[in-house]
């Protein structure tokens, strides 16, 4: 039996649980291996009758030839494939979240680990949306949602084909375009990040194309102890510049 393409397979128990609770009219099958009952079998079982999903017991080698080299803790989905915001419905969501917008722009990340971590932040801090472009770059694959641990359920990601594009209109529609850069001359703890507000995350080694950097309207780094290290991956990045936006988000309405 062919194995289903990896991008159509989300493994994990508590990945496999978000998706069901959230979106499970969007997945096709619920595998898992034969002798497993953990507490959360019942549950699986419950929601893939509820929305008509097959759900079926498997031989644990099987599962893992499915799975490949990851550790699926003995439950594997199918899904329809991963479904894409349109740009237009990201543009409407940001709109109508005011001066309480907040996306954040991937610039060519191609670890999916780092993209995945960089959801579940986003989603934690309540991010409308977040952007990837669709070359040279990785998209919504199982490892990232594996790493997401059930933040896709709960937050969009939506895919263009010119990053530099998709930053003008958000400009157009009110939002700030603020880039991360290390060498930036100005630390986000100077800035004002209380508006309307796009996050620009750069590439692992590369950073910020250049062309991406120059649609931003600012540029801002992370502080670090001098000589310690060059810089913090995306993820990590990513998680500082939104936690200092929904700290001094937090700080104006209290």
């Amino acid at each position: 039996m062919k194995p289903p393409e990896a991008e159509k397979i989300i493994y994990g128990v508590h990945p496999v649980l978000e998706a069901l609770r959230q979106q499970g009219d969007c997945l096709e099958e619920v595998m898992m291996a034969r002798g497993g009952r953990g507490r959360w079998f019942e549950e699986v079982k419950r929601l893939a009758q509820r929305y008509g999903v097959r759900f079926r017991l498997v031989e644990p080698a099987w599962l893992a030839r499915v799975a490949g080299p990851v550790h699926h803790q003995g439950i594997l989905a199918r899904t329809c494939g991963y479904r894409y915001l349109p740009e237009a419905d990201l543009l409407a969501r940001l709109s109508e979240a005011g001066d309480a917008a907040l996306t954040v722009a991937a610039d060519c990340l191609q670890d999916p680990m780092n993209l995945g971590n960089l959801l579940r932040t986003a989603a934690a801090v309540g991010v409308q949306g977040v952007l990837i472009p669709k070359d040279r770059a990785v998209g919504v694959t199982s490892t990232v949602a594996k790493a997401a641990a059930g933040a896709l359920a709960h937050i969009p990601v939506c895919r263009v084909t010119n990053l530099t594009d998709a930053l003008a209109r958000l400009k157009e529609i009110g939002l700030w375009v603020i880039g991360a850069e290390a060498e930036a001359p100005q630390t986000i703890y100077g800035a004002d990040l209380r508006g309307p507000l796009a996050l620009v995350i750069g590439s692992e080694g590369r950073g910020l194309r250049p062309r991406v950097r120059q649609a931003c309207d600012r540029v801002l780094a992370i502080p670090m102890a001098a000589g310690k290290i060059g810089s913090l991956n995306a993820a990590t990045a990513g998680a500082v510049l939104l936690y200092e936006v929904f700290r001094q988000r937090l700080a104006a309405t209290s």
